[in-house]
């Protein structure tokens, strides 16, 4: 049986382990790293003056993560400067998206996120200049397999990652904010046409509330929940500044989501973040919804830690993984792309590939 997370209750309550619970401070620890939340939870300590109190040697750990968060926070910064000069070459809005753009806009999920690449979103007209702009900066695609080729350039809402030939720094560019073929009919235009310049360079920024909603799209809609409880905490995050500095962001977000058809998105993704941070969404425009995926994806938006994980996780997680096929593509490509992905199983030689289409 699963053992008490200290993650959760830490992030529910607020609470840590007692100053001679070394154990449960040690696993507190553990649980932050499996969910990819350690340099978060160091900084929010070490702002609260409690870091101290999980005994001298994790807080040692934890010092060391926040000097790694802030060295990343500064190269991400100087990775903005050089993607920025590449697009300068076009005339386009060049949109940053998730890690990226909250550690431009200086906002909280910022502090001690670290993410392996870099997303930015040109409109689809756009997307072969901009491509062709960031080769000449130093960025190529990988070698991909004809069909991996067919995947991104037809179907997905990005193309192949490009990564730079000499800091190996990589940019996911997109022409899209969900995959043009999802049964969801999601507005993604009318989101990238709302969009409004950053104040900060060239680039543009998602609207407050298409911000949110494309967090948890992203969220919900994939099927990557090794990093589900920081992702979520980020809209928690999102939520609880947007909500500080705007009056009526609750209702005007519930009205975007409606309008752009990600209202059952929404609904979910503010009831996982009320139940596990509190986010304080109030009770008259959130539905009380306990349905099957709802369940499912509380087990697999949760601690990842061997010692506390609920039971059924590795469940959730492939069902999940199915339904990101089925919201991804209708049957006639589902067919093909589940047919090709059992013929590369089968196949006694492996493509030469960077990163497998989904």
């Amino acid at each position: 049986m699963p053992r008490t997370s200290p993650l959760l209750r830490f992030l529910s309550q607020g609470t840590l382990p007692p100053i001679n619970d070394g154990e449960s401070a040690s696993l507190l620890v553990a649980e932050a790293r499996a969910a990819g939340v350690q340099c978060r939870l160091a900084i929010n300590l070490e702002k609260d003056g409690k870091l101290r109190s999980l005994g001298d040697s994790l807080a040692e750990q934890m010092s060391g993560a926040i000097t790694q968060a802030n060295e990343f926070k500064r190269e991400v910064q100087r990775e903005l400067v050089h993607i920025e000069h590449a697009l300068s070459r076009i005339d386009a809005p060049a949109i940053l998206l998730k890690g990226a753009a909250y550690a431009l806009l200086d906002l909280p999920p910022a502090e001690g996120r670290l993410f392996s690449d870099i997303d930015v979103l040109v409109p689809v007209k756009h997307i072969a200049q901009a491509e062709a702009a960031l080769m000449l900066g130093g960025w190529s695609t990988g070698k991909l397999s004809d069909y991996d080729q067919r995947y991104y350039r037809q179907w997905a809402h990005e193309i192949p990652p490009m990564i730079h030939h000499r800091r190996g720094t990589t940019i996911d560019l997109h022409h899209s904010l969900v995959m043009p073929t999802c049964r969801l009919r999601v507005d993604s235009e009318a989101m990238i046409a709302a969009a409004i310049p950053s104040g900060l360079g060239k680039w543009y920024r998602l609207r407050d509330e298409d911000m949110v909603l494309h967090a948890a799209a992203h969220l919900l809609m994939n099927s990557e929940f090794h990093r589900g409880l920081r992702d979520l905490w980020d809209i928690d995050l999102l939520y609880r500044h947007f909500d500080a500095n705007t009056s009526g962001f609750a209702t005007r977000l519930f009205s975007r989501a409606q309008q752009v058809g990600l209202q059952g998105i929404l609904e979910h993704t503010l009831v996982l973040t009320k139940k596990v941070f509190g986010t304080p969404v109030p009770d008259d425009i959130l539905p009380k919804a306990n349905d099957l995926v709802l369940r499912i994806l509380a087990r697999s938006i949760s601690t990842r830690h061997p010692d506390t994980r609920p039971s059924g996780q590795n469940t959730a997680d492939a069902l999940l993984a199915i339904r990101e096929m089925y919201l991804r593509l209708p049957w006639r490509l589902l067919l093909v792309h589940l047919s090709h992905k059992a013929a590369t199983f089968f196949s006694p030689t492996e493509p030469v590939e960077t990163k497998t289409a989904a």
